[in-house]
């Protein structure tokens, strides 16, 4: 069966909301580059370290707390599908997403943290990267900050 096919056939609606969510791939590698799923600001404990928006809920340094906690998982997502972080050559983009009161303009402030961590476990040449910094009404489960990455690795 092609995609046409598939797409042709697919119902003209989704179906019901499952009880539980689909698994979801925490990366995917395409040639050397290597995505990864967005990553919340859960602990190690498998709790958020803070919910709510950023600027009434959440301060800025919850929120830069959190992006650095997430750009953990993420670095932990990448050495999980390569087994090293060695194999990485260059960060390419990262995006953070922060859920943000109304008014709430300093994003930036809250991805730097995400990017510092970057440069802490890749230096600055290979840690170096473009980024997004992007203000959303809500993140899944409530986390303040989201964060994905794409990353270059060795073939």
């Amino acid at each position: 069966m092609t995609s046409d096919d598939r797409h042709a056939s697919a119902p003209a609606t989704p179906p019901p909301a499952p009880p539980t969510r689909p698994t979801l791939a925490m990366t995917r590698r395409h040639g050397d580059l290597l995505v990864t799923s967005g990553q919340t600001a859960v602990g190690p404990d498998g709790a958020l370290i803070a919910s709510g928006r950023v600027g009434d809920q959440v301060d800025l340094e919850t929120a830069r707390a959190c992006a650095w906690r997430c750009m953990a998982n993420v670095v932990e997502a990448i050495r999980g599908e390569l087994g090293t972080l060695e194999a990485v050559t260059a960060v390419v983009k990262i995006t953070v997403f922060v859920a943000s009161a109304p008014g709430f303009i300093e994003q930036h402030l809250v991805a730097d943290a995400a990017t510092a961590y970057l440069k802490h476990v890749f230096g600055d040449e290979v840690g170096h990267s473009s980024r997004s910094a992007i203000g959303v009404a809500e993140l899944p489960t409530g986390s303040p900050v989201e964060v994905e990455a794409m990353v270059r690795v060795a073939s």
